[in-house]
């Protein structure tokens, strides 16, 4: 099992949901966050959520993020159902902690997939990016928040329609 640790913010929204942000390394996000693509089970089940990566874009956003003066102040936003525990330190201010066990993930990537893709390709070890995170209280819960955080940026009216039946 691996721990991770961070200091964060807390964002007091809608009761009964917890939102932080914190920095990280992109290879510890990758480490406790899968992007879980958008495919079908052998039942036939939608399963996943995410676009098929987008080379080109990956490779401009690299060829970005392999300089030295490169920011990214945008932030990664990844959902948890389970795995993560927060505790209250003071003024807004929480400890993280992430419990992934060997070979598992708790966390979903839910907006920044493409960012990170190409992060993992650079050379850059102390380079960290914003985690924006939310805790979900199931699957369901947390397809619904990506259809709604990922509603600026148009999605394939293809996936929306394979999505909404499998929202509650």
């Amino acid at each position: 099992m691996t721990t991770f640790r961070f200091n964060a913010v807390r964002a007091r929204q809608a009761a009964g949901h917890d939102l932080f942000v914190f920095a990280a390394r992109p290879r510890d996000v990758l480490s406790f966050a899968a992007i879980e693509r958008v495919s079908r089970a052998d039942d036939g089940q939608l399963k996943g959520f995410q676009r098929h990566q987008v080379a080109s874009h990956i490779r401009d956003i690299r060829d970005y993020l392999a300089r030295d003066d490169a920011l990214l102040p945008n932030a990664v936003i990844v959902a948890f159902i389970d795995g993560v525990k927060i505790d209250d330190l003071a003024d807004g201010m929480v400890e993280v902690e992430i419990s992934a066990p060997a070979g598992e993930k708790p966390g979903f990537v839910v907006d920044g997939q493409q960012r990170l893709t190409a992060l993992s390709g650079i050379d850059k070890p102390n380079f960290q990016v914003f985690v924006s995170a939310l805790v979900c209280k199931d699957y369901n819960e947390l397809r619904q928040e990506f259809v709604l955080i990922n509603n600026t940026r148009p999605l394939p009216k293809t996936l929306i329609y394979e999505l909404l039946p499998n929202v509650e």
